[in-house]
């Protein structure tokens, strides 16, 4: 028995270094990618490598998405434009909200499997504390699905510490995916609309996301406290997944 736990320690000791190791390096790559799209000829460039490539360039975009659900230190936001650049807003909507579905299922699993200590390691007790009202199954799967709809919510966090709740599986994949939809439309939107080189277009986009973001911030803000409120009120009704 004590065998078969060192060796399941020794296993997340080795999946942790890994996750951090390509976090790291995936960070690294693609900050420098990110920044060159200022530039309309990197951006043309770009654009005809993907049309080059045909179905292998979508995969590689949606495995881009994926990756950046998964190491959620890579920002999401130009991922998305990057999507809307070089597929359209739409069809770049649709392979982010792929990309969004697979990097969330392989976080659920990962989660279950090494535990909330895996969790932990990544996220301040005391966040995770702000969180722990997710541990009120009643309510929990409309709750869930407003903080992802809501734009300026942390998913990156909540994608981590949902499947440490009793939400089941398929309901949190669809949830934490087409609740998505408001912010990253916006983006996949901006994006094409800087291809196509129109400047209003774009500008007018962007200023809808930050709009949108700081109204949902002041609503998390809002909402966060209440329900914090309401935890304090009611401990009995809290549940925590070990």
């Amino acid at each position: 028995m004590r065998q078969k736990m060192n060796h399941k320690l020794i296993l997340k000791a080795v999946f942790l270094t890994l996750f951090l190791v390509v976090a790291v390096l995936l960070t690294i790559w693609a900050f420098p990618k990110v920044m060159e799209l200022k530039d309309p000829a990197v951006r043309e460039m770009y654009k005809n490598e993907v049309e080059n490539m045909g179905i292998s360039g979508w995969f590689i975009m949606l495995g881009i998405q994926a990756a950046q659900v998964v190491f959620a230190i890579i920002p999401g936001e130009p991922v998305e434009v990057l999507s809307g650049l070089l597929f359209g807003a739409i069809p770049g909507l649709i392979l982010c909200l792929l990309g969004i579905f697979i990097g969330t299922v392989i976080i659920y699993y990962v989660v279950k499997l090494l535990g909330r200590p895996f969790v932990e390691f990544f996220i301040s007790q005391e966040k995770m504390d702000k969180l722990s009202f997710l541990h009120d199954t009643k309510k929990l799967g409309p709750l869930v699905f407003l903080l992802f709809f809501i734009p300026g919510t942390p998913k990156d966090l909540l994608t981590y510490i949902v499947p440490l709740t009793n939400l089941k599986p398929l309901h949190f994949f669809l949830i934490s995916t087409f609740a998505r939809i408001p912010s990253i439309i916006t983006s996949t939107y901006a994006g094409a609309a800087i291809y196509q080189e129109n400047l209003w277009g774009s500008i007018i986009m962007f200023a809808v996301a930050g709009g949108l973001a700081i109204v949902g911030i002041l609503i998390n803000k809002k909402l966060m406290a209440y329900l914090e409120k309401r935890r304090k009120k009611h401990p009995h009704k809290t549940k925590v997944s070990k």
